[in-house]
């Protein structure tokens, strides 16, 4: 099957332009938004979403904690809908993310905030679903029909949106100048991680298992990485943070053991920067030191051609941290769509899902 006359192709190549629409669609609601939860002076977030939606979330946990003095913790919606537990929402900020905005978990802790007086938000793509209807807030990723069943353009408008919120909640001025010339630098970004995504789905066409590790901010794109290739390509894969692939994982891992590892550049001060890279550093080392073939995917070209035996997918995206995740969200999002048309599936329709999944 060729890669391009596919769905998911097309999807993750409007991403762009999507990006370039939603502060505009959601300019106003934005605005009050920020402005009801900065009088409100709840500073502490519940979070709701499932699948892709959730991996958006822990990046919007990390981004928030980072950059701001907000909290986000993540909500376990089964609390509600099978314990019937007697949970508070009232002195938090409940935000429900859900691609089709039709997740019914999702709905009902946007009601109990409701019921509790919490200020609520829902991130979709349709505001005439029950989700976006309910909450007192809506911010539309506006991405349009969705064809594919696998999560791209949608999942990279949540990144986006919820970049975007932290922005606003921050009020970093270089962050907005940021915000308003992202859709140009992922526009110029996209040919290389094409070209580049050529290379390593000819490599790892025939991997049938393997891990994908990172840590901080890109740690969301690991876990996304590892639902695109069980997905799409049928592989057995699972993501991890650094930190916790120590505790255990490290011990299944041989010469016949893929393990991508994604490393972002980290713009901070220095001593952060110092920090970070030898915390990226020893955890490629580690892997190697067990005989397994790494594919280090960075943007840190302190970190090319450093390892022995490794194999580099260098993305040229000199950006911030926290803005550098869009080129990850891409490289494994283009990497699942070649390798999965290469085995020889449909990655627009995985087996046995259906187009919206529904919990309760």
């Amino acid at each position: 099957m060729n890669y391009k006359e596919t769905f998911i192709w097309q999807e993750i190549n409007q991403t762009p332009s999507i990006i370039g629409t939603i502060i505009e669609k959601n300019g106003q609601t934005m605005t009050q938004l920020v402005k009801a939860i900065k009088e409100s002076g709840n500073t502490n977030f519940v979070a709701a979403a499932r699948g892709s939606s959730n991996n958006a979330i822990t990046y919007f946990k990390y981004l928030a904690e980072v950059l701001t003095n907000y909290t986000v913790g993540l909500s376990a919606p089964s609390i509600l809908t099978l314990y019937r537990g007697k949970i508070n929402y009232s002195n938090s900020i409940v935000l429900g993310c859900s691609q089709s905005g039709l997740a019914e978990d999702v709905l009902e802790v946007i009601k109990k905030g409701n019921e509790q007086g919490s200020i609520t938000v829902a991130i979709t793509n349709n505001p005439d679903s029950p989700v976006a209807k309910t909450a007192k807030f809506h911010l539309d990723l506006n991405c349009g029909e969705v064809n594919s069943f696998v999560a791209t353009k949608t999942f990279n408008a949540q990144l986006f949106t919820l970049l975007w919120l932290v922005t606003c909640l921050s009020g970093d001025k270089s962050s907005k100048m940021f915000i308003k010339h992202l859709q140009k630098d992922i526009e110029q970004v996209l040919p290389a991680i094409d070209k580049i995504t050529d290379k390593f789905a000819s490599k790892y066409k025939d991997t049938e298992t393997g891990f994908i590790i990172s840590r901080g901010l890109t740690y969301p794109i690991a876990l996304e990485a590892s639902l695109l290739f069980q997905e799409t390509c049928y592989m057995q894969a699972k993501g991890y943070a650094g930190s916790e692939f120590y505790h255990g994982p490290l011990a299944v891992i041989n010469e016949k053991t893929p393990v991508m590892i994604c490393c972002a550049k980290n713009d901070g001060d220095d001593e952060i920067q110092t920090i970070i890279r030898a915390d990226q550093i020893k955890c490629v080392e580690k892997v190697l030191s067990l005989k397994a073939p790494v594919l280090l995917v960075t943007n840190d070209c302190i970190l090319t051609g450093r390892f022995a035996r490794c194999n580099d997918a260098f993305l040229n995206f000199n950006v911030p941290e926290e803005f550098s995740v869009f080129a990850f969200s891409l490289f494994v999002q283009m990497l699942a769509c070649k390798i999965s048309c290469l085995k020889g599936y449909n990655p627009d329709q995985p087996r046995g899902k259906d187009k919206i999944t529904i919990t309760k």
